[in-house]
């Protein structure tokens, strides 16, 4: 790119990378912010702005090609040259396998194998950080704490494979019927764990129970083909004051969950009903 005419020359290369070509496209700014990635010109236009000024430039971003298709590439640029003061050289990566490998790995970080909820590791840290927030902000939230009744019993009847089928079947309930903003979590076996946000105890409750007869009405499918009725009991906490951490609220749905089970099972307690 030329400092003193704003001229920019890409190589063939690049043209690939942004999916056009050389005949029918003209590189200048313009052109080029217009197929960067929404979200990301502000940053884009930024690191543009500081390389006019320092003729430097290190940054990785996405752009979106005519096809729609969506790449991410790393850029890097100076005018260090004597020979040149006044050109900017640089070279351009496309790195959107490596960036959907990080991303690959990320979820795999966070997730359970076998059901695709969140794992405890992540559920409990952002159980840490919605707890954080309610002691700065006051901002309602709950914690519904579900568990598989007669778990044992549908292992030893059908076969650990149809457990996990149940598992999966029962957590695909939970991703039709949470919000894309609650938090479901296994935290071990038969048990999971959904973050509510900006709830009553009144919400929460009747969240949980409506989980709980679509659940009990629901036929599950047996690893053989035939199916299997199951239930769950819940046990609910809503954020308090008065909770030390975070694992008070967790244990305060536990509690409710142990006299729920206690108490006949397949039904939900809140930790306002002991």
């Amino acid at each position: 790119m030329s400092l003193t005419t704003g001229e920019v020359y890409w190589s063939s290369v690049v043209y690939e990378f942004f999916g056009v070509e050389p005949s029918s496209f003209i590189p200048g700014q313009e052109a080029f912010m217009a197929m960067v990635y929404p979200s990301d010109r502000e940053k884009v236009a930024k690191a543009l702005h500081a390389m006019l000024e320092t003729g430097l430039n290190d940054i990785t971003y996405r752009i979106v090609r005519p096809n729609g298709s969506i790449r991410w590439l790393h850029e890097m640029a100076d005018n260090t040259s004597p020979d040149n003061p006044h050109i900017i050289f640089g070279t351009m990566h496309d790195i959107t396998a490596q960036k959907a490998l990080e991303e690959k790995l990320r979820k795999q970080a966070i997730t359970d194998d076998l059901t695709g909820v969140f794992n405890r590791r992540y559920f409990m840290k952002r159980l840490r950080q919605a707890f954080s927030h309610f002691r700065r902000s006051g901002q309602n939230a709950a914690v519904l704490l579900f568990d598989v009744d007669y778990f044992k019993t549908v292992n030893d009847t059908y076969g650990h494979a149809t457990g996990d089928l149940v598992l999966q079947q029962l957590c695909s309930l939970f991703k039709e019927r949470f919000r894309v903003t609650d938090v479901v979590g296994r935290l071990g076996g038969e048990e999971f764990a959904v973050l509510l946000f900006e709830v009553s105890s009144e919400d929460a409750m009747a969240i949980a129970e409506d989980i709980r007869q679509m659940l009990a009405a629901k036929a599950l499918t047996t690893k053989s083909g035939s199916t299997c009725h199951i239930s769950v009991t819940c046990g609910v906490a809503r954020f308090a004051e008065d909770d030390p951490t975070e694992e008070s609220i967790l244990h305060r749905a536990d509690r409710s969950l142990y006299l729920g089970k206690h108490h006949g099972r397949d039904q939900v307690v809140g930790d306002g009903d002991h």
